[in-house]
């Protein structure tokens, strides 16, 4: 069974980016990100109303990486510290080592290889320093450029039932 303890927040650097943990200052940015169309376009989420909501929000994810429930970066370029988008795990099934992997980018910041950048970090991170044997991403099945990311990081849909796919660790 797995042992997770995110203590201190695992801070990941990439060529170009810094995956940190959420903070309050990123209230602006978060909020941007959650409200916008495209990127709400396939997700099923209420939407903030406020910047309050977003804090909130900041202040129940930190509350679970502190409790080892789950991890949420903050992805920012290395010399600029405003948020571009999120990535995280979650979902732990910790007797078979398995995560969710999760992530949203900004418009602005997509088709510059961004999250690939920091989708094959977590998986590392993943994979590596937290021993998972497999990571799951859920997808709507309109959205093609998430499930094309999620192939050219050798996920693998589950079945035509749903729109689950799939990374084992003995695929990477």
């Amino acid at each position: 069974m797995l042992n997770l303890n995110f203590a201190p927040f695992p801070t990941i650097t990439t060529q170009r980016l810094v995956l940190r943990q959420l903070q309050y200052d990123d209230v602006h940015e978060l909020f941007a990100l959650r409200t916008d169309e495209c990127v709400n376009r396939f997700l099923n989420r209420p939407r903030p109303k406020s910047l309050n909501d977003v804090l909130e929000f900041i202040a129940m994810v930190n509350q679970v990486t502190h409790d080892n429930e789950g991890l949420y970066w903050a992805i920012t370029r290395k010399n600029e510290d405003k948020l571009l988008g999120t990535i995280g795990l979650r979902n732990f099934v910790l007797e078979q080592h398995q995560a969710e992997i999760g992530y949203e980018l900004h418009p602005d910041h997509q088709g510059r290889g961004f999250m690939h950048e920091a989708i094959s970090h977590v998986l590392a991170y993943g994979f590596g320093r937290l021993g998972l044997r497999a990571i799951m991403a859920d997808t709507a099945p309109g959205n093609l450029r998430s499930i094309q990311i999620l192939e050219r990081h050798g996920f693998a849909k589950i079945n035509d039932l749903d729109n689950t796919y799939v990374l084992s660790y003995a695929r990477i």
